[in-house]
């Protein structure tokens, strides 16, 4: 079987009548009506608004309950610079410590120093896409409200939200997690860290001036932040208005699979022309065939009874090379079976 370099997959969400990524206010839109993420997207010749959120809001959700649920220290956002004592600063930054702190192992970081100080960037190892509504499933409506004032006339305002099932996909690039690189301007660990730790790291040379650093213990990181941010995954949460617009935005449907190489091959998996999303289990096994050699695990299919119109299905043809059971079981499998310390 293939080497596990990369762990890709994809999810869905059941977003049915729900706010979770706001607009602010729309161009020439009322002044009081608060608007969710759309886009626009050609549909059966006519142009739709299509609900999303953001990769860098649900990519937050995902930290803050990988967080949560591993008791990892958060690497939290602050200013940084000249000004920031006095909170007038243009930048932010995290720990930037990927040692010390899972999140940034798996999230990366930047800090622009300033002349004569040092850079460190670390680009994310934990690729996404946005999560957007599927076709034939997605309606968009308005909520209108008042705020009552103890006098005077009651102040009326409005909320778009949407039903939707939103999908997504993403790739972790597996085999970067506690491996860093510093090669000449970039620099993924500063001078700083590399003295506070340089009992935990082993070094060796890309030529000249650029060197590898590798955790002792990196294989043991790697599957502990891995396996972490799986976890969190399965028990996502997050989004915006939960108290007015509550939703569970734990993955209805969750896929994953070890690969060799970097490709997101689970996209655009769903389909919606029932009452309810339908997974392409004929896509899933081509895409299965065509990248047998590159798969370094069986394909994982996570899914709640009764969400899936074709669910009988998913179950009988699913039957080969495939781990089926709900979003959780088969993040605890995959854990078990692949991120385990021996």
């Amino acid at each position: 079987m293939a080497k596990l370099n990369n762990i890709t997959g994809a999810l869905l969400i059941d977003a049915t009548a729900t706010f979770l990524n706001g607009a602010g206010l729309g161009v020439q839109e009322d002044k009081n009506r608060i608007i969710p993420k759309t886009y626009k997207e050609r549909v059966n010749n006519r142009i739709e608004d299509v609900p999303y959120v953001s990769a860098q809001s649900w990519r937050r959700w995902l930290r803050d309950t990988a967080n949560e649920e591993n008791n990892w220290n958060p690497s939290e956002l602050r200013a940084v610079g000249e000004g920031s004592e006095k909170g007038t600063t243009n930048k932010i930054a995290t720990e930037l410590n990927p040692i010390e702190f899972p999140e940034d192992d798996l999230f990366g970081y930047m800090k622009a120093g300033a002349k004569g100080e040092e850079s460190v960037q670390r680009t994310s190892p934990f690729k996404s896409s946005i999560l957007k509504g599927i076709k034939n499933m997605r309606t968009i409506n308005i909520d209108e409200a008042f705020v009552h004032l103890k006098e005077g006339t009651p102040l009326p305002y409005s909320t778009k939200f949407y039903s939707a099932h939103l999908e997504g996909f993403f790739n972790l690039e597996y085999y970067r997690l506690g491996v860093y690189d510093n090669l000449g301007s970039k620099q993924e660990l500063s001078s700083e860290l590399l003295n506070k730790h340089v009992d935990k790291l082993e070094q060796s040379s890309l030529g000249g001036k650029f060197f590898r650093y590798k955790l002792k213990n990196a294989s043991e990181n790697r599957n502990n932040n891995a396996a972490g941010l799986l976890k969190g995954l399965a028990y996502l949460r997050g989004g915006a208005k939960q108290a007015a617009f509550g939703a569970d935005v734990s993955p209805k449907v969750l896929i994953l699979a070890g690969l060799e190489s970097a490709n997101p091959i689970f996209n655009n998996l769903f389909i919606g022309t029932g009452e309810r999303p339908i997974l392409n289990t004929e896509l899933l096994l081509e895409l299965a065939a065509d990248y047998n050699e590159k798969l370094a695990t069986p394909i994982y299919v996570g899914f709640r009874k009764g969400y899936l119109q074709n669910e009988e299905e998913v179950t009988e043809k699913l039957n080969n090379g495939f781990v089926l059971g709900s979003p959780i079981e088969i993040v605890n499998q995959f854990n078990k079976n692949h991120l385990t310390n021996g």
